[in-house]
């Protein structure tokens, strides 16, 4: 979709406002806490259904107000038409409601609406991910495929549900009998379930390994090979498959588990590992060094989605500029130009955005909660 339009009303700190995009690239500029990744926020919730920066929906909806709305108008290449797709979420008691739209309609099931919209999401906290938690470097990856594969977002969801539920009856007492047919029926939820999250992980993976090579020499300079890898607890996948894998080491540690009272193995366990000449990055490499390994992931995730769909997906991009110096900045964005469909940019300062003049770039300025007009490179 090529995004044209953006209307958001009470959400987080926008009681209302309007983002008309450029065909390229639309810079919003801003100080910190004007609201300029909020924007971003509602573009990632419309193609996603989440949000970027928090597990719960509630804190999306303004302060004080019990709806928020997010609607967005772009041209769909497939059938050669606008498209209008709104997210609306409701303030309750107990929880905040989702509703999703597409050209009017309501659409119940999230498969039906995931994808509509693919963006790529590249915030500054990506930056810090290999020295990270590896709950982080997870999410990192599973917001790769969030875009790649709708059914992930369901799969994750049901795997933390399940998770839940087993470690619940791993903390509660009760007859050994019926306790263990509780764990047996949620280890083989956890096993179907994980072993396609394990799969699509290390496969993804092993996609982008070469396209992650040779953009790290790109923006690092020759004489260190990177290599990424999945790491799980359980070992490779072997012959036996994901799944039998899975459930032969959830069978086997539950007596484990009971003793700490909570699941020890599985993908909520496992981590990636990028290396350079062989060694540990998170522990060898340089702060630049680690920074020039994520932005070279990045771009092969851009240059993969790119060659999976025929067209790059819509990039979203917070406030990375500031974090990196003058020289990756500008290797940054010169890999943006020639990679990049359509980018919507954040920061403080415009300065920061290494664009030359012609690459079709539209600014528009972000101030105390209000979005103004277009307007020429500050």
């Amino acid at each position: 979709m090529q995004l044209q339009h953006l209307s958001l009303r009470e959400f987080r700190n926008l009681s209302a406002g309007e983002v008309s995009f450029g065909p390229r690239f639309t810079v919003l500029h801003g100080h910190n806490g004007a609201g300029k990744t909020a924007v971003l926020e509602a573009l990632y919730l419309v193609g996603t259904l989440r949000s970027f920066r928090s597990a719960d929906l509630g804190p999306l909806v303004r302060h004080g107000q019990p709806e928020a709305r997010v609607e967005v108008v772009g041209l769909d290449h497939r059938v050669g038409i606008s498209s209008r797709l709104v997210v609306q979420l409701s303030r309750g008691e107990r929880q905040t409601r989702r509703q999703a739209l597409a050209d009017g309609k309501t659409i119940r099931s999230g498969l039906d609406f995931y994808g509509r919209l693919w963006a790529i999401l590249f915030t500054p906290e990506d930056l810090g991910v290999l020295r990270g938690s590896p709950n982080g470097r997870r999410q990192f990856l599973d917001r790769v495929l969030f875009s790649r594969e709708r059914t992930h977002i369901s799969d994750i969801q049901d795997y933390e549900k399940l998770l839940r539920s087993r470690n619940r009856v791993l903390r509660d007492e009760q007859a050994p009998r019926a306790r263990d047919d509780l764990l047996a029926a949620y280890e083989v939820g956890l096993a179907e379930v994980g072993g396609r999250i394990w799969t699509r992980r290390e496969r993804l993976l092993i996609d982008l390994q070469e396209r992650f090579a040779v953009a790290f020499a790109r923006i690092h300079g020759p004489g260190l090979a990177a290599t990424v890898r999945y790491v799980s607890k359980v070992g490779g996948l072997a012959e036996r498959g994901a799944q039998q894998v899975l459930a032969d080491a959830l069978r086997e540690q539950r007596q484990h588990d009971l003793i700490r009272g909570t699941t020890t193995v599985g993908p909520h366990r496992d981590d990636f590992d990028m290396q350079l000449a062989g060694e540990s990055a998170s522990i060898f490499a340089s702060q630049g060094q680690a920074r020039a390994l994520i932005l070279a992931f990045k771009i092969a995730e851009l240059q993969a989605a790119r060659e999976l769909t025929g067209e790059a997906p819509l990039l979203l991009l917070d406030d990375v500029s500031s974090e990196l110096d003058p020289e990756r900045s500008a290797q940054l964005f010169t890999a943006l130009v020639r990679e990049a469909g359509q980018c919507v940019l954040t920061t403080t300062a415009p300065h920061f955005i290494s664009l030359e003049p012609g690459d079709d770039c539209r600014y528009i300025e972000v101030a105390g909660g209000h979005i103004a007009a277009s307007s020429l490179p500050p």
